[in-house]
């Protein structure tokens, strides 16, 4: 009788923790439907406090970015270069920091000191010979019209609607009046990069110290085993950013760097600015190569098809080596993540925050693909489930 009863017991105190899971379970899925349909009809909304947000937090996140960019060069001068000078392990830290901002910062006015004219006079020379580019795109589109069967007088009047000379004129008549705004903009930008740089300076002077608060806090708020977790997490954000970033940044600049010498080489017109183009627009993944390209073929188009022609297959070669040959050494194999993925985080991104979000994504998804990545592989150890590779359900 005692067994029985004790049974029982048993089996309604198992009920229970059922019903507790599937209490949890349905909460937890009405809870994340509830926010879904918030953050859904409230998008908008939130985009804008998220777009303020980091427009008041820019130039410290700008600091972090070139602390993670500086770091490994501050630690080789710290550990490597003045490894034998008699100096306090403090004094060193800030030797060594100084150094390596005095050598980049030099860096940065060396480069813009020799890119910054060079795209001027580019843009310069472009403004000029707008006019004869323009009667160069008259004769395309009337060619092009004629065989068409297309009558002259149709394409008199699209010529006279689509005035490129005209258009480009009325742009930067419309433009002088905003040059207040844009030097605000400039300044406020060149601050946002003093404030960048002194957040920077200090992050690497204190960022044992940093860390050890942010493990002290983290260990402290969640219990031992979430905290692992987060570091764990914590440590691949590290890596993407180290890996991915900074190195896409170096392959762009090596990109930029080979084309500016091989337009040189090919006798392209407007080197300096077909570089920045082709180099900026490399960092974005998948879509960069063409969002760089395309409008450059265009420009040279306008001036010689053969050049356009030429700049083409460069481009193609150039491209093919830096995905064969410079990315996999500079970059290796980051992300972990089929081109699917990748494809998928910069389409969203770049819905939501256009370049920026087309060149961040890719990294972001990357965190979030690996945080829900090891929960599963987690939750499935537990469970002690292995899934293979055929259809249905597990035994």
């Amino acid at each position: 009788a005692l067994s029985s009863a004790a049974s029982d017991v048993y089996k309604r105190q198992k009920l229970t923790q059922e019903m507790k899971q599937r209490i949890i379970v349905y909460s937890t899925s009405f809870i994340i439907a509830i926010l879904f349909f918030t953050i859904l009809n409230k998008f908008k909304d939130i985009k804008r406090a998220i777009q303020f947000i980091l427009t008041i937090l820019f130039p410290f996140l700008l600091g972090i970015g070139l602390a993670f960019i500086l770091n490994n060069p501050q630690k080789w001068v710290e550990d490597k270069l003045l490894q034998n000078i008699p100096m306090h392990k403090s004094h060193k830290r800030i030797l060594s920091t100084a150094l390596v901002f005095i050598l980049t910062i030099g860096f940065l006015i060396l480069f813009f000191s020799i890119i910054i004219p060079n795209m001027i006079d580019s843009v310069r020379q472009f403004s000029k010979n707008i006019a004869v580019y323009s009667d160069t795109l008259i004769g395309y589109t009337k060619d092009f019209a004629y065989k068409l069967n297309i009558s002259e007088k149709q394409v008199e009047q699209m010529l006279i609607n689509f005035d490129v000379t005209k258009k480009i004129t009325s742009v930067v008549t419309e433009s002088i009046p905003k040059i207040a705004s844009y030097s605000y903009g400039f300044v406020k930008g060149f601050i946002n990069l003093i404030l960048a740089f002194v957040s920077a300076f200090y992050i690497l002077l204190d960022r044992e110290k940093l860390v050890k608060g942010i493990k002290k806090l983290n260990y402290s708020l969640f219990d031992k085993n979430f905290a692992n977790y987060l570091t764990l997490w914590t440590n691949d954000a590290k890596t993407v950013f180290e890996q991915y970033i900074v190195g896409n940044i170096i392959d762009s600049f090596i990109v930029g760097v080979i084309c500016y010498f091989g337009a040189l080489v090919l006798k392209l017109p407007y080197t300096s600015m077909i570089a920045l183009i082709i180099g900026v627009t490399n960092v974005i993944p998948v879509f960069g190569p063409f969002l760089g390209a395309i409008p450059v073929i265009i420009i040279l188009c306008l001036i010689d098809p053969f050049s356009a022609l030429i700049f083409t297959i460069f481009i193609f070669i150039l491209q093919q080596f830096d995905g064969n040959i410079i990315k996999p050494i500079v970059l290796g194999d980051k992300l972990g993540m089929s081109g699917f993925w990748i494809l998928f985080s910069v389409t969203i991104g770049g819905a939501l925050f256009g370049v920026v979000g087309m060149f961040l994504g890719v990294p972001i998804f990357a965190l979030i693909y690996a945080g829900v990545h090891d929960y599963i592989q987690v939750r499935l150890r537990n469970k002690k489930i292995t899934i293979n590779d055929r259809a249905g359900t597990i035994d």
